[in-house]
């Protein structure tokens, strides 16, 4: 700093602060962004899951009081059984991926509309791709009075195994449990959506900070360097002149700072130096002569 120009001291003291509070500004803005896309996001999974959730309670209790009627003496008839089967099985809800399925206690497939080539097997210890094994939660969630249960499904429409949220209850009549479940990627399609938006916002707002900091920054420095030139470069050196002249013997220089300040002050500790040797090299001429 200490052989750095008076103006060049002025723009990094400006510079400088106007920076910090600039990227402060525009750190605490993308925080606060970020905070509240969050909790947007939080929000909407919550809601979004909240509702597929009732959805499928309504449509279990829905289909259980259909069948209803087939469910005495289930057990006993293997007719009636056959006709519960056909029952659960016809059942279509939404698209071609809504239907109700069934389980025996032990893990046999009883209907699967979705893939009736698992029927006749037992699926108790299969697992999803994130090791969830699959069936044995859902029996576990109805025989502990129904619930939800959160795993990786095949899906016919795409051909593709996305998350799925099914909710099961028992049918103790016949010794099963039948269920359904939505596929969830809509979920995640709506957060990535709105995880978008909000790193849209984030960019937006960074750009816009460093756009209006920018031109605060050019006024303020513009500013600073104008005020910095006529109140303390342009005085010192003028009273730098007058110190030059005076060092080559000319007196008569006459000292041009009108100020009150510590420069004022040096002008006119300058101006009475200047004086004085006056006075000095006029005595010494006196001498001489």
């Amino acid at each position: 700093m200490k052989n750095l120009k008076i103006k060049q001291k002025m723009l990094i003291l400006t510079a400088i602060p106007l920076l910090i509070a600039v990227v402060a500004i525009m750190g605490i803005s993308i925080y606060q962004i970020k905070t509240f896309g969050d909790q947007e996001v939080a929000y909407l999974r919550t809601s979004m899951m909240a509702d597929k959730q009732a959805a499928l309670q309504d449509y279990m209790e829905i289909v259980k009081s259909g069948i209803s009627p087939l469910l005495k003496g289930a057990s006993e008839s293997p007719l009636v059984i056959s006709e519960l089967k056909d029952a659960i099985g016809s059942i279509r809800y939404g698209d071609e991926d809504g239907y109700i399925f069934a389980f025996t206690f032990d893990g046999e497939t009883v209907v699967h509309p979705g893939q009736p080539q698992l029927v006749g097997q037992n699926m108790m210890d299969m697992q999803d791709s994130s090791g969830t094994r699959v069936i044995a939660e859902l029996i576990k969630a109805a025989r502990n009075g129904g619930g939800f249960v959160n795993y990786r499904w095949h899906k016919p429409s795409v051909n593709e195994e996305l998350p799925k949220l099914s909710y099961a209850i028992s049918l103790h009549e016949p010794g099963w449990i039948i269920g359904t479940g939505f596929y969830i990627d809509d979920i995640d399609e709506a957060i990535n959506k709105l995880h978008a938006e909000v790193d849209s916002k984030v960019q937006q707002t960074a750009l816009f900070s460093l756009g209006i900091g920018l031109v605060i920054l050019i006024v303020m420095i513009s500013i600073n360097l104008w005020v910095a030139n006529r109140t303390m470069v342009r005085p010192i050196l003028e009273l730098s002149k007058s110190a030059r002249q005076m060092s080559l013997g000319k007196m008569d220089e006459e000292i041009k700072v009108d100020s009150t300040d510590e420069i004022g002050e040096l002008a006119d500790a300058i101006s009475r130096m200047q004086k004085s040797l006056k006075v000095v090299f006029k005595k010494l001429r006196q001498q001489k002569g």
